[in-house]
């Protein structure tokens, strides 16, 4: 089912499969990435409760292993939508046997909002642990290239951070992971194919609170607000020259060589029986 969020300026579609945005307009032009089996089929999900890679698809919990998809299972299962505005959308996802069963044995709660605004979109997530558990959690959404004319390249776009930074880049390279040091000195990014294509730029310890998409071909971008989040990743399909880069505030991201064991992974949260956390993240559209 597709949720459609308007007011005067912006339209926004919403799945409930994933509760993953579809589309986000404004003044006619289109934001999101509208997805394509030849680059990437997917938009704009939500990655619950794992971000990145584990080694074989597996985790280890209460002793005993289960699958984990590649950025965990929420985005592909559906939630239950209700549209509470003209701007406003919710959708829940909670732990069913199913899920106990083959991918993650916690009781769980997700419920994620989604706040149309004149000039973009907050999205909200909530986690509430029906029992302890561990976690980690991240938006993925894919923000399209054309927004500045078709087949504008994205060696005209540069990442801006609110701040001078002094970040590591790391990246995927087989089952580890490569740290390039020192990769920002600074508070811009000049986007490169030749890096995108090395994999996920993917930045721990960000201070910034925002960063900026633009391109020097024109006059539209878009600012990713990270939130109370701290990792921060760009990315595009490698090798393919498509058409979008995704800006993902992340609470962690983590590589295929962390330990199986949840609770021994770094980058995962320990969330208490009836507590909850909530990550709100703001992505402005001009």
């Amino acid at each position: 089912m597709i949720i459609t969020l308007k007011n005067g300026q912006c339209e926004m579609r919403i799945s409930t499969l994933g509760a993953e945005p579809q589309s986000l307009i404004r003044n006619g032009i289109e934001y999101i990435w509208q997805g394509d089996s030849e680059f990437w089929p997917r938009r704009a999900p939500l990655l619950f409760p794992m971000s990145g890679p584990t080694k074989d698809n597996k985790i280890i919990a209460k002793g005993k292993e289960y699958d984990m998809p590649n950025n965990g299972f929420a985005r592909d299962n559906e939630f239950r939508g209700e549209q509470l505005t003209d701007t406003i959308a919710q959708f829940t996802l909670e732990d069913s046997e199913e899920f106990r069963t083959k991918y993650y044995p916690y009781g769980f709660m997700l419920t994620v909002t989604y706040t149309l605004h004149e000039n973009g979109y907050t999205a909200r997530a909530e986690i509430f642990a029906k029992e302890d558990l561990y976690y980690t959690f991240a938006w993925h959404p894919a923000f399209s290239l054309d927004v500045n004319g078709k087949g504008c390249d994205l060696e005209t776009y540069s990442l801006s951070f609110e701040q001078n930074e002094k970040l590591d880049r790391l990246y995927q390279n087989k089952e580890s992971y490569v740290r390039e040091k020192d990769f920002l000195t600074g508070d811009t990014i000049e986007l490169r194919r030749s890096e995108t294509d090395k994999g996920p730029m993917v930045f721990r310890g960000v201070r910034s609170r925002e960063v900026t998409l633009t391109s020097s071909q024109g006059e539209h971008g878009v600012t990713a607000g990270l939130g109370d989040m701290t990792t921060f990743v760009a990315w595009t399909q490698l090798n393919k020259k498509a058409q979008f880069l995704c800006l993902e505030p992340m609470v962690s991201f983590g590589f295929a060589d962390r330990p199986l064991e949840i609770e021994k992974m770094e980058e995962t949260r320990l969330l208490k029986k009836d507590q909850s956390e909530v990550w709100e993240n703001t992505f402005t559209v001009f």
